[in-house]
């Protein structure tokens, strides 16, 4: 039995091209299957849908009535009693429940056809969500709404369901996973030095999301340069599948070699038949 795909985790500031280096995967002869939380088509708009889908979910977005609701709460409620709400308007901020119901049955927004549960995919697709920003707020949205305060236990709810989501991801597919994330400087809890991180809900859930992936990448740019580094000095990164250095070349080709010679196996696409001369 073949490897289950690699995981990855690709973590950089804006403008790293995270979103670019997708296309990669088409040369290591994988489909991508992503999943915008961010309006990032148009970088990869030139690829054709036949080797590549995307489904995007765009943010939050209530009507004016509901802001118009949220606006008076803030304004006639104390801080205390905003935080002790349950959550204002949620039935408007839905967007995180859209998420795993295109993960259990994803639709192409280019073609329209629906490929199934992720789950059930093999190694010749990789399902990519871009990005954990969008998903961090999808998974507050789900359990405060607009709500202005959140308390501990809001965060503690929004982290817990979205790190069940990246394990299962990492954990129950057989095809690829990437995710894509913002940096975040954060304090190392154990070192109290300043650690360069995913950017995720709280202080807690940054350090522990590079356990679920094989390979944890810094994605960088310098001038018209763009590469990748798994030897970044205080990032928390990982290499299972990539050497530990700096300046790698932002492809997929390399990981998906990697994870090969540890006997992964992409399924060869079916020839198309030969035309034979009349």
């Amino acid at each position: 039995m073949s490897l289950n795909g690699f995981n990855t985790l690709l973590v950089g500031a804006t403008g790293t091209g995270k979103t670019y280096s997708i296309r990669s995967l088409i040369d290591a002869g994988i489909t991508p299957f992503v999943l915008f939380t961010e309006p990032g088509m148009v970088t990869l708009g030139d690829i054709k849908c036949d080797k590549l889908h995307w489904h995007y979910i765009p943010p939050a977005t209530p009507t004016w009535d509901m802001m118009i609701d949220s606006a008076t709460k803030i304004n006639s409620m104390t801080l205390e009693g905003l935080a002790k709400l349950g959550g204002i308007n949620k039935s408007g901020y839905s967007q995180f429940r859209d998420v795993l119901s295109t993960l259990a049955n994803f639709k192409c927004d280019r073609c329209g056809e629906c490929f199934g549960d992720v789950t059930t995919w093999g190694a010749d697709r990789a399902i990519v969500i871009d990005s954990l920003s969008g998903l961090n707020i999808m998974a507050m949205d789900l359990v405060v709404g607009s709500k202005p305060v959140k308390s501990m236990s809001d965060w503690g709810i929004a982290m817990d369901n979205l790190e069940r989501l990246v394990n299962k991801l990492c954990a129950d597919t057989r095809c690829h996973f990437v995710l894509t994330a913002h940096l975040e400087r954060e304090t190392d809890e154990v070192t109290g030095g300043v650690q360069l991180m995913a950017s995720t809900l709280g202080k807690k859930l940054a350090p522990r999301l590079p356990r679920f992936f094989d390979d944890v990448v810094m994605c960088k740019r310098e001038g018209t340069q763009f590469s990748w580094s798994t030897a970044t000095v205080n990032a928390d990164l990982k290499s299972r599948n990539l050497p530990i250095t700096d300046k790698l070349e932002p492809n997929f080709r390399q990981i998906a070699a990697g994870w090969a010679a540890s006997g992964g196996v992409i399924p060869k696409l079916e020839k198309e038949p030969e035309v034979k001369e009349a």
